[in-house]
């Protein structure tokens, strides 16, 4: 592994830990939000996705333009949500036509550029919905780039491997700020990138039944979403996991998987994450022993 590519991830690492921090201080009064799941109700800055999207965006202009835009459009897509609400049908309309620009720039055939405008649309969504505790959807959101990261490099892809590796760099800045308790949020600016970003390396590098694998905790806690309250309507059923000596529980309500969880064994917010973190890490070492044992180029 080369000097410069070390120093280039450390790079991005650290631009985005300044630049959230900086973010923090300065937008906490304008754009915050209040943690639900603390005793007390502390301002926390949101929108902190804005810090490694705009860090990862320029930082893949030096391997593709199109993994670039894979980034910025959904991130834009991101900031307008956080800041005017989309409705669902909006929402679903511009995650499905951000697509559109990445598959013509990687100039794939039909099928891949069909595939990868839905697996954008799709895994976008994915991420962006399951989320709502201290550092859960940046940290499972890191680990599915770095498993994903991980095939790459036992497949030789070295391209792979090193922009799925800056990506991670640049959202651990955002981690470090996000993770318990947290001082900033990543708000969808931060959230749809991840998947759309994952989708785009999938479907241009050949590892679709990988990603397939690493998404499975994501497609079950949408499933059950939409089966208990309907994914678009879920807001409007919202039912707050309830906080009770220090501990979260779920007393009725829609589902969701860590909803299901704290259901069974009420546990602090952090031990919930790490639950679900080690649900990711499962996944993500199936999706190695399949590429080890399995896996093959579809396309």
């Amino acid at each position: 592994m080369d000097l410069y590519f070390v120093l280039s991830a450390l790079f991005c690492f650290v631009i985005s830990l300044i630049f959230t921090k900086f973010m923090i201080k300065k937008m906490v009064n304008y754009k915050y939000g209040y943690d639900l799941h603390k005793a007390d109700k502390i301002k926390v800055t949101e929108m902190g996705g804005l810090s490694p999207v705009v860090v990862s965006s320029v930082a893949m202009l030096f391997f593709n333009p199109a993994l670039s835009l894979s980034i910025f459009l959904p991130g834009f897509v991101g900031v307008i949500d956080d800041i005017s609400r989309l409705n669902s049908k909006e929402k679903i309309v511009l995650t499905f036509l951000m697509g559109i620009p990445v598959a013509f720039l990687l100039k794939l055939n039909v099928l891949l550029s069909v595939l990868l405008i839905l697996g954008i649309f799709v895994s976008s969504n994915l991420t962006n919905m399951l989320a709502g505790f201290n550092g859960l959807e940046i940290g499972m959101g890191i680990l599915l780039c770095l498993f994903m990261a991980a095939v790459c490099l036992m497949n030789g892809d070295i391209f792979g491997f090193k922009v799925l590796i800056l990506f991670s760099a640049a959202y651990f800045g955002l981690l470090y700020y996000n993770r318990y308790p947290a001082k900033v949020f990543p708000g969808d600016t931060g959230t749809l990138p991840i998947g759309a970003f994952l989708a785009t390396i999938a479907v241009w590098r050949g590892f679709i039944p990988e990603l397939f694998i690493l998404m499975i905790p994501y497609m079950v806690d949408a499933l059950l979403k939409q089966f208990t309250a309907g994914v678009t309507k879920k807001d409007s059923v919202f039912t707050p996991t309830q906080l009770k000596n220090g501990k979260l529980c779920v007393e009725g309500g829609y589902l969701s998987l860590p909803r299901m969880i704290l259901m069974k064994k009420a546990m602090e917010e952090y031990k919930i994450v790490l639950v679900l973190w080690a649900i990711e890490a499962f996944f993500g070492i199936l999706s190695i022993l399949y590429t080890k044992y399995f896996g093959f180029n579809i396309f």
